[in-house]
Order: structure tokens, then C-alpha cells, then sequence
């Protein structure tokens, strides 16, 4: 619990720092995630991720650098859709779009998982 014990960078008190915790395939909090009511926002895919690795190979992996490039990618997404906008407009949108997920409620600021299709039409 990230709001116990600090882990950075995730409790950076900044606009432009975003946390998100690891979810399975089916939404729910993966066990092993760290997380936090304040310091959180929103969960992310973080199980059984495949990632490239070295010698045009394929690993796969958990944890929260695995659920963080997808928040990034969201980011990235809203901001290329959305030319302009800024950090706080970003930030609502993709928080404001997080689907309610009850294994993440009191565990993320949104107690929600990332809806990149839901963030993008706002």
C-alpha cells in the first residue's frame, strides 16, 4: 500500500505523475500489485503481458511496469486525438472513463480499470 509506505515514482505529489496498478485479463486487482487510494489512479493490463526482448524475442511478464505502458499509451493516444489539450484535461479524461471495478475500489483513486475507447471520445 503505497499511501502506507511511499514508493517512487508513483508518489510523486505531481499533475503529471500518473500511477496504475496491475490488472488481470478479467479486470481484477492482481494480487501482487502495489496500490494505493491516494496514490493510484487507475488499474491497467499487467498480467501476462508479452513484451519484446532481446534477440528479436518475446518474454512475458507481471507487475506494474507492465500496466503503465498501457496508461502511457492512452496518454499518448488522447493527447495525438486531442491537440491542445492539456495535462489536466488528459488527466480527466482518462480517470473520468475508468470503468467502476469492485476488486480496485479503495484500492486506486477511481476504483477503476483504463477504458482508452471511453477516455478517447471525450
Amino acid at each position: 500500500n503505497n499511501d502506507v509506505t511511499a514508493s517512487y515514482p508513483s508518489n510523486y505529489n505531481l499533475p503529471n505523475v500518473r500511477a496504475g496498478s496491475s490488472s488481470e485479463k478479467n479486470g481484477a486487482f492482481a494480487s501482487f500489485s502495489q496500490y494505493g487510494a491516494t496514490a493510484y489512479d487507475i488499474g491497467a493490463p499487467g498480467v501476462a503481458i508479452n513484451s519484446t526482448t532481446a534477440y528479436n524475442t518475446y518474454s512475458s511478464y507481471n507487475g506494474t511496469s507492465m500496466a503503465t505502458p498501457h496508461v502511457t499509451g492512452a496518454v499518448a493516444l488522447y493527447a495525438s486525438t486531442h491537440p491542445g489539450a492539456s495535462v489536466a484535461q488528459i488527466r480527466n479524461a482518462i480517470l473520468s472513463s475508468a470503468v467502476p471495478t469492485a476488486s480496485l475500489a479503495g484500492k486506486t483513486v477511481t476504483g477503476g480499470r483504463l477504458d482508452v475507447n471511453a477516455a478517447l471520445s471525450k
